[in-house]
């Protein structure tokens, strides 16, 4: 009993020192970050063993919390007195820096999320705000996108953005998989065409043109979604109907590929798909 009060008593005298304090951070810093490969690394064996995935996945993010939260906790009650001592001191300051300064401090904030959270990295395709472009700078106040139109194609402008926006919009990382990319083309069809074989040349157009990367493509989603415990699709092309109305049909080709092939992929599938639907073409009975 005496052994345990000494060490509680050393310790505790080491945590009221300025060394003692960075120490402790350091090693709960350590643990944390140890504790969450542990567990990321246990979700991924029990995706690989096809478990139940959703609750592997409840379970994992629920413990990854957790840990944070108690690992913060920790750290602010180490630190307290001294947040305390910089937060009456800094509370007058950071009032009249807030009234002055508000876009500034929350193009600062969305930077340190942006940091934290990594919804986007540069070389990222991505929209926000209504604006698409690929990722080409980013520092703690804006991003800067290369804009791309509704194509893909890019239009030799730059748009920048102020991190502001990731604190109140949403923002879609077009790339987020990495070395392949699931991209959708829509293709109208007429009803007085045959629509099911208007599909089968659709697909066997994306078929003929992806067949070099799909196997490929396929073992890579199968990583990312075991890695980053997310429900992806196959590498596979696939065609979708959808009855837009009576005087239109829709094709969605669900596809995938490089990033920066995207636009040549999709025009590729477009050709040949084009040369061969006027085949395809249902007779009009005459009047």
């Amino acid at each position: 009993m005496d052994q345990w009060t000494e060490l509680y008593k050393d310790v505790s005298f080491i945590a009221k020192t300025e060394l003692g304090r960075i120490a402790a951070t350091i090693v709960i810093t350590a643990a944390t970050t140890l504790a969450m490969k542990l567990l990321q690394k246990r979700a991924r064996l029990a995706s690989i063993a096809n478990l139940d995935m959703e609750r592997h996945r409840r379970n994992f993010v629920l413990a990854k919390n957790m840990v944070l939260i108690t690992a913060v906790i920790i750290v602010g009650t180490i630190w307290a007195s001294k947040i305390a001592g910089a937060a009456l001191s800094l509370a007058a300051v950071a009032g009249a820096v807030l009234i002055v300064s508000k876009e500034f401090l929350a193009n600062l904030l969305g930077g340190i999320m942006l940091a934290i959270s990594k919804p986007y990295g540069i070389g990222d395709f991505i929209q926000l705000e209504g604006i698409s472009g690929r990722v080409v700078d980013s520092d703690m106040l804006i991003t800067t996108l290369a804009e791309t139109l509704d194509g893909h194609q890019l239009t030799g402008q730059t748009v920048s953005l102020p991190h502001s926006l990731l604190l109140v919009r949403p923002v879609r990382n077009l790339t987020a998989t990495g070395n392949f990319m699931i991209n959708i083309l829509t293709i109208a069809v007429h009803p007085n065409e045959d629509l099911l074989a208007q599909e089968a040349a659709l697909l066997k157009a994306a078929e003929t043109v992806c067949a070099p990367w799909l196997a490929e493509a396929d073992r890579h989603l199968r990583r990312v979604a075991s890695h980053e415990l997310v429900d992806l699709p196959s590498a596979q092309p696939e065609v979708l109907i959808q009855l837009s109305g009576a005087l239109e049909y829709t094709l969605a080709l669900r596809y995938c590929c490089r990033p920066n092939e995207r636009v040549q992929v999709e025009q590729s599938v477009t050709r040949i798909y084009l040369r061969t639907r006027t085949a395809f073409r249902v007779p009009q009975s005459g009047r």
